[in-house]
């Protein structure tokens, strides 16, 4: 049969369209703006961290694991989100370091994401038999799918979307010899190299699902290449998994994962409503269990025609198995149609045994994120059980879907095929309407204040701090908002210093969003940030009302922790309630006061801190400036010693005289400290743990440039791990094209 446009030797156009089409709706949805999908989480949580993590690889060669900026020193590198070792993360910010136009480097990241995971979901298409215009119109069916772009602020959704298809098509093409005793190893070592452990994990489910299903209808062979690839992948990936177990004990807790199900009714009806359409015209069409994540849009469950369609051809399957069974008048003929079924299974051929696998896992994710057997199967399973939300799972259960239905359509004849054909061609033009607007409406979710660019907001936020005088390299600042529940100006975060944003400014705070960080170590500032609010513990931005309370009910503990933490700045909201869109849609009746009066009264009668200054930081917030309590560095008289070549995971002081030296940074395990003396003799310094878990560096009877970094041997081999999995992953996917898949296909 004549292909889609055969240009004979070269890459086959149908290829070449998915590409083009794929970038051309990324252009569509980014709308030109360099920081389309900057917002929310991956503004405000992720990008600061990770940004200046690659400046300093940049400028000095250097990449670090460790944050001293924020919450007294957090480590980042056993965290996947900040991207510190993704191979892919790390080549979009080369990329756009390169590209003019001030392109940021999760905006590339998700863009390449999407087309790298539809060129495969094309050839994995291709390979399963189907033509150019199905694989075509599906892989742009897969790109409006609703639950990607509802929440791009979460980078890592779309980890996702390349690898589900990838290890598909890994599965379809490595079928015997060495490379299937590798090949998915070296994938699902990349996969969590690419930094989300609660996806790695599905994707090793959805590979043991597959190889189980093979066990049965092909050979038993199945458990050897489950087994060495499992060996593979985890050996592959073992530093990374070693900095996971370091911070495993704080995990979430266990009632996040049994959250927010998402249900088949849901689902089937909001695959095929035109929100987007309706959107434009005012209307909205809502179920009461439609409801992900506080979100009522619906936008987040449009998965075109995909649902739908799978659920009619599952009708008319098992409907024809009835019908043969109704035929049996006995019991024995019952069972042989079923012997009967299973040996023409096993007599099929690898694809379609393949697609049994994708059918079971699809069943089971489904199962999962609706909160069925799975999720009960999961939630007594260790670390799993303390994965947040089970709605995640339709992640994967997306490109399954995608694969089943392409496949299905492909067995279509005749009309039946044309209709279904026009179909997903009107459910791509309509999804790209949908996801335009699940892009938007994403973008009015979390950017209600967010005015210019990320560099425009650090500067902004940086010229406040030299006009307001604050020296934030030896002093920590805190924030309190005015309101409780969502603030909207933490999305304009040069309005404050709260989350993450204090490290892209090299400043230092008590702020950091960092949700495996110890209890131990908030239990350090809970005085002054509350140990029960959300923003408190998370955002470590508290509100007045509990600094107020803290004040009046425990005075001494609030000043012995604001000394001990060197927090000099306090930044106290001052916004009214009707310039505050989000605030208002959260307070209902509760209203809170302004406080500050009380809390600057309350601070004055503190005996060993003083007031020094009072003044307006910026329209939002108003800055007080105390004295008393300790900088960052002090000798043993107490007196400040000014830090210096400060980076990340580094601070450097001049140790004028032999002595003891505080420094109000957490103590942990992998910090070490050196003295560089005057005629160049290096040599290791012993940390001390003080009491309030400050560290006491001894200069032991010498003096001169004191060095306190961190040195983790598991984030040292990550990168040399890292290195080799990113080579064994390209060898790869070049030895999968050793055949010339790029090329036409004779169909």
């Amino acid at each position: 049969m004549k292909t889609w446009f055969r240009w004979k030797g070269k890459i086959e156009a149908g290829l070449l369209g998915t590409i083009v089409a794929t970038i051309l709706l990324v252009l569509l949805l980014a709308e030109g703006d360099p920081e389309a999908f900057l917002t929310d989480d991956n503004r405000t949580q992720w990008y600061p961290v990770m940004e200046r993590a690659y400046e300093d690889l940049w400028e000095t060669g250097q990449i670090y694991c460790y944050n001293l900026y924020q919450m007294k020193g957090m480590p980042i590198g056993q965290q996947g989100y900040y991207g510190i070792m993704n191979p892919f993360m790390l080549l979009s910010f080369g990329v756009t370091k390169l590209l003019p136009g001030n392109l940021s480097a999760i905006t590339f990241y998700i863009g390449l994401m999407v087309v790298l995971g539809n060129l495969f979901l094309y050839l994995l298409l291709r390979k399963l038999g189907c033509k150019e215009k199905t694989a075509f119109l599906m892989a742009m069916t897969y790109s409006t799918m609703g639950c990607f772009w509802a929440f791009c602020y979460w980078y890592y959704v779309f980890n996702n979307y390349l690898m589900i298809p990838l290890l598909l098509y890994a599965f379809l093409r490595c079928r015997e010899g060495w490379i299937s005793n590798c090949a998915f190893g070296v994938i699902l070592a990349m996969d969590l190299w690419m930094g989300n452990v609660q996806y790695t994990c599905y994707h090793y489910i959805l590979f043991g699902i597959l190889c189980v299903t093979m066990m049965f209808l092909k050979s038993l062979q199945y458990i050897k290449i489950l087994l060495v690839n499992a060996v593979v992948g985890l050996g592959m990936s073992a530093p990374m998994l070693i900095l996971l177990l370091q911070a495993s004990g704080n995990f979430q807790k266990q009632e996040y994962f049994l959250q927010y199900p998402i249900f088949y009714f849901s689902l089937f009806i909001h695959s095929v409503i035109p929100h987007g359409i309706l959107q434009n015209i005012g209307k909205r069409v809502s179920f009461l269990d439609a409801v992900v994540m506080g979100r009522n849009d619906n936008l987040a469950l449009y998965m075109g025609p995909v649902v739908i369609l799978l659920f009619v051809f599952c009708i008319k399957i098992i409907c024809g198995w009835l019908r043969r069974i109704c035929k049996c008048k006995y019991l024995g003929e019952i069972r042989e149609k079923v012997r009967v079924a299973y040996n023409c299974m096993l007599n099929s051929s690898h694809e379609q045994k393949m697609m049994v696998g994708c059918a079971v896992a699809l069943l089971f994710f489904f199962s999962l994120m609706s909160g069925g057997l799975a999720s009960d199967l999961l939630y007594i399973m260790p670390v799993i059980q303390n994965f947040r939300y089970l709605f995640k799972a339709i992640y994967v259960a997306a490109p399954l879907a995608v694969v089943l239905l392409a496949w299905a359509v492909e067995e279509c004849n005749g009309k039946v095929r044309q209709m279904v054909m026009c179909f997903l061609a009107l459910s791509v033009c309509v999804g790209i309407v949908n996801a335009c607007a699940t892009v938007r409406i994403t973008e009015q979710l979390f950017g209600t204040r967010i005015d210019g660019s990320f560099e425009e907001e650090k500067e902004r936020a940086v010229s406040m701090i030299e006009t307001a005088g604050m020296d934030c390299k030896n002093y920590r600042t805190a924030t309190f908002f005015r309101f409780s529940k969502i603030q909207d100006e933490c999305f304009d975060q040069s309005r404050n210093l709260t989350r993450n944003f204090p490290t892209a400014l090299g400043v230092f705070s008590l702020a950091g969003y960092e949700i495996a960080m110890e209890d131990e170590r908030l239990e350090e500032f809970d005085a002054i940030y509350s140990d029960v609010e959300f923003y408190a513990k998370y955002a470590n931005a508290d509100i007045m009302s509990n600094l107020y309370l803290n004040l009046i009910n425990y005075p001494d503990e609030v000043q012995g922790q604001l000394i001990d933490n060197s927090v000099r700045y306090l930044l106290l909201d001052k916004t009214e309630l009707k310039d505050n869109i989000m605030a208002q849609n959260h307070m209902d009746k509760h209203f809170e006061r302004d406080l500050r009066p009380e809390i600057i009264l309350a601070l004055k009668e503190l005996p060993g801190i003083q007031v020094a200054v009072v003044k307006e930081f910026n329209e939002h917030y108003d800055l007080v400036e105390l004295d008393g309590v300790n900088s960052l560095c002090m000798n043993s008289d107490g007196e400040r010693i000014p830090l210096t070549d400060i980076n990340m995971e580094t601070v450097v002081f001049e140790a004028q005289e032999a002595g003891e030296y505080t420094l109000s940074f957490a103590y942990d395990s992998h910090l070490r400290a050196f003295l560089t003396e005057k005629d160049g003799t290096k040599r290791p310094l012993f940390i001390e743990q003080l009491e309030n878990d400050n560290i006491l560096i001894s200069t032991q009877g010498g003096c001169g440039k004191v060095t306190l970094t961190y040195r983790n041997p598991a984030c040292t081999m990550g990168f040399i791990w890292e290195a080799v999995a990113s080579l064994a992953f390209v060898i790869l996917l070049a030895g999968m094209n050793r055949h010339g898949v790029l090329k036409n296909n004779k169909e």
